[in-house]
């Protein structure tokens, strides 16, 4: 009789900062009752792969599912995969971390299941032929990878159907191709049709392999998909059929057709992902998405940062200090998870709690690292070049790190408050995104879709989303310089529809390292009037960064024109209704509206529980203060959303023929 091989391998996963009512709703309408179903059929073998984001919270919330798979584990039914157990990106990680994540994954997994890991799911399936040293090198033999991967690599369709070894002569792992055709067809189609799908490829000999590898909140979290599986009985009429079909199908774990069978061949395999990534990023690497956004390629650059600043005292540590070291290290771990970085179907880089969750494991994990460097030393300054490539210069302090980078604008990119270990500048830019298109060409009207792939959903949104397709020119960061027409509006300048005069806001400032300060200078024309700009920034006491300006007109000519300086602001809590401006100490309106303040001196966002307010005051009173919130279209797996991101300050002061040819002042930016 012709047989064929059947393997599951599925993958659970939840990014750090995720809301943990969406974390509880996919546990309660997707990965219980799977396991739960599954463990009705101890015949139905499975690899299951959990993130450890994913294992923190069900560990704390629902320690009976972790006994539930273990159950399952001892009686051979279930194989647990390894991984990074926070799930980064292992192109994206040094070669060091991408070693200790596994490591950390394959040490909980040992201790909780009783099994070490032989496999791993790699996250969202991005490869590079230098990560299977290191995979190597942490003890994993296996690892998933799509179909597609292979034949890109120049492997036949026709030889997909079993395993193939790739890496160093000595350090080679096992590959499993998963089935584009299973990824698309379960649990979407009726399961007949994954079984026709099967039994045509059958053969005399038995030993082929079909592998399907795929998200695992398919079956219950993803939209419309709970009903089907389990309200609709797609899932146990799946298993029921395949029990039915054993006479021909063989169900069996990765580890045991490893065990059992000889690889395919040996290949070398080529830099990729899956295919809607490579669709994402226009066909590149997923390095590609650090090259687009350069929020997100800050926030790679601070990661990486911590990482080296953990590699260096792990060289000196002392034994009195191991204990932080390890507690720093997990931090930087968290900090690693790679769903912020980027974004697909789901939203990953444009939701602010999952960047937030980042940047507060990073600065978390840079704390700790300082406080073994410091000691008992309360008050510390620190100013250094970083990113040699760009010239970048942190200076920081016990209370702030502030990221200066004078190649786009001579701006601030990053300031992290130490205190909160929160990034008030935590923003992303209005960007054109290949799905707009189908946002202005969307429905208006709920259609009922049935069950479909979030891929080929079909969203409807509404008009008032339509109307917020605006596109920034350049990154929300702050300390941007802008000179602008007289006559322009808060509307024109929020809604990206005005001149720039010069080149002030987006070029090259240089950059000169004081002893307690950091210069950013620039000389350059506004409509043929050369103006030449300084900037020093000091840390000063009581949580304030002091700003000096200095505006030179280098000729007297007729010139009338605005000139404003854009801060990008994130409060820890976004756009919470605890948090309203304040002018010069009144209360004003909420952060997230439009608004336009006169004649003060103080612009402030006051949080109404105190815990994190925000001050800028301006030794020359600026002619008016505007400020409007950054909101930016992206799409989720279940809407196209209108994400809230940043509030943008704009002073600005009016520089006509009658001006002084020389305008100094101060900013104090104070958090309180």
């Amino acid at each position: 009789m012709k047989k064929i091989n059947f393997a599951i391998a599925l993958h659970f996963h939840q990014p750090i900062g995720n809301f943990d009512n969406i974390i509880e709703r996919a546990t309660q309408f997707c990965y219980k009752p799977f396991l739960e179903l599954l463990s009705q059929y101890p015949e139905i073998k499975l690899s299951l792969h959990i993130s450890g984001c994913l294992l923190d919270y069900i560990e704390q919330r629902h320690p009976e599912i972790l006994v539930l798979i273990k159950s399952m584990v001892l009686r051979e039914q279930i194989e647990i995969l390894g991984g990074g157990y926070y799930e980064p990106i292992l192109t994206a990680i040094p070669r060091r971390d991408i070693i200790g994540q596994i490591q950390m994954m394959t040490k909980y997994i040992s201790e909780k299941f009783g099994r070490s890991p032989a496999g791993m799911w790699i996250a969202e399936r991005v490869w590079e032929p230098e990560i299977s040293s290191p995979i190597y090198e942490a003890g994993i033999r296996y690892a998933i990878l799509d179909d597609t991967h292979l034949l890109r690599s120049g492997v036949e369709k026709a030889r997909l159907h079993g395993y193939f070894l790739t890496g160093e002569s000595n350090k080679k792992i096992a590959i499993f191709p998963s089935d584009k055709n299973l990824r698309y067809t379960i649990p979407f189609k009726l399961p007949q049709e994954t079984l026709d799908y099967l039994r045509k490829e059958a053969n005399d000999s038995g030993k082929a392999l079909f592998v399907y590898g795929d998200d695992g909140e398919k079956f219950g979290e993803w939209p419309g998909t709970h009903k089907w599986v389990y309200q609709e009985h797609w899932l146990r009429n799946f298993f029921e059929q395949i029990m039915q079909n054993r006479d021909w199908l063989e169900l069996v774990r990765l580890s045991d057709y490893l065990r059992d069978n000889q690889p395919s061949a040996s290949v070398e395999i080529h830099p990729a992902s899956y295919d809607e990534m490579l669709e994402w990023t226009e066909g590149k690497t997923w390095q590609a998405f650090l090259d687009r956004y350069p929020e997100a390629s800050q926030m790679h650059k601070r990661m990486l940062y911590v990482s080296e600043k953990v590699e260096l005292l792990e060289k000196s540590i002392k034994a009195a200090d191991l204990d932080k070291l390890r507690q720093a290290k997990r931090e930087l771990y968290k900090g690693q998870c790679n769903c912020a970085y980027w974004h697909g179907v789901f939203g990953g880089l444009y939701l602010y709690h999952l960047r937030n969750a980042v940047y507060t494991h990073l600065i978390s994990a840079d704390n700790i690292l300082e406080g073994i460097v410091r000691g008992k030393e309360k008050r510390w300054l620190e100013i250094k070049e970083i990113d040699k490539g760009r010239n970048c210069i942190l200076m920081q302090n016990q209370t702030f790190s502030v990221f200066a980078d004078p190649k786009e604008g001579g701006v601030i990119r990053e300031v992290d408050y130490r205190p909160l270990s929160t990034n008030v500048i935590n923003s992303l830019s209005r960007r054109k995104e290949p799905y707009h298109k189908k946002i202005l060409e969307a429905q208006t009207q709920d259609v009922d879709q049935g069950v479909q792939t979030i891929h080929d959903d079909k969203r409807t949104v509404s008009d008032a989303i339509k109307e917020k397709l605006i596109y920034d020119s350049y990154s929300r960061s702050s300390l941007r310089d802008t000179f602008l027409k007289k006559g322009t509006t808060i509307a024109d300048y929020a809604n990206c529809r005005y001149d720039k005069l010069g080149d002030f806001c987006c070029a090259q400032y240089t950059l000169v390292k004081k002893e307690e300060a950091i210069l950013l200078e620039r000389e350059s024309n506004v409509l043929e009037t050369p103006f030449r700009i300084s900037k020093q920034l000091k840390l000063r006491e009581k949580n304030t960064i002091e700003i000096s300006y200095s505006i030179r007109r280098l000729a007297q000519t007729q010139l009338d024109v605005l000139f404003g300086i854009e801060f990008n602001v994130t409060m820890p809590y976004l756009n919470s209704e605890r948090y309203f401006y304040e002018y010069d100490g009144r209360k004003a309106s909420r952060i997230d509206e439009k608004g336009q303040a006169l004649a003060v001196k103080k612009l402030g966002i006051r949080d109404a529980l105190k815990e994190c307010s925000m001050q800028f005051e301006f030794s020359a009173e600026p002619d008016f203060i505007w400020h409007f919130p950054i909101e930016t279209v992206s799409q989720s797996e279940r809407a196209y959303e209108l994400n809230y991101q940043c509030s943008c300050i704009f002073p600005v002061w009016k520089l006509g023929p009658e001006s002084a040819k020389h305008r100094q002042f101060l900013i104090r930016w104070r958090i309180l």
